[in-house]
């Protein structure tokens, strides 16, 4: 074990904070929930620096939904800084099929034209 795993080992909840990423794509799909234990949205945003690779948003936040409903319609290019969750919600049950982003601090919507 070298020093940065021991110094890492003896502070766990380091370990437990995963680092925001910034991640740009397209949206392909949004859909909203108002269950009893969850009120928010998921969108799949097909990713641009990784072809073939989907990944979810997942966010509670009504101006990130406008933002993805936007960017679903117009077909425009997001950023999104966000966290991958190791235990996403599943708002409806089931599982997931993609790596689920969420604790969402921006997303920027483009428009090229």
């Amino acid at each position: 074990m070298n020093t940065d795993t021991r110094a890492l080992a003896m502070k766990p909840h380091l370990l437990l904070i995963p680092s925001p990423v910034e991640l740009f794509g397209h949206v392909t799909l949004v859909e909203s929930y108002d269950t009893t234990g969850y009120v928010g949205c998921h969108a799949l945003v097909a990713l641009r620096d990784s072809p073939g690779v989907t990944v979810a948003v997942i966010t509670t936040s009504k101006h990130h939904q406008m933002q993805l409903d936007t960017a679903l319609s117009t077909g425009n290019l997001i950023a999104f800084w966000g966290t991958l969750l190791t235990n996403p919600p599943t708002p409806l049950g089931g599982t997931w099929t993609v790596s689920v982003y969420g604790n969402i601090a921006s997303i920027i919507l483009y428009n090229f034209s």
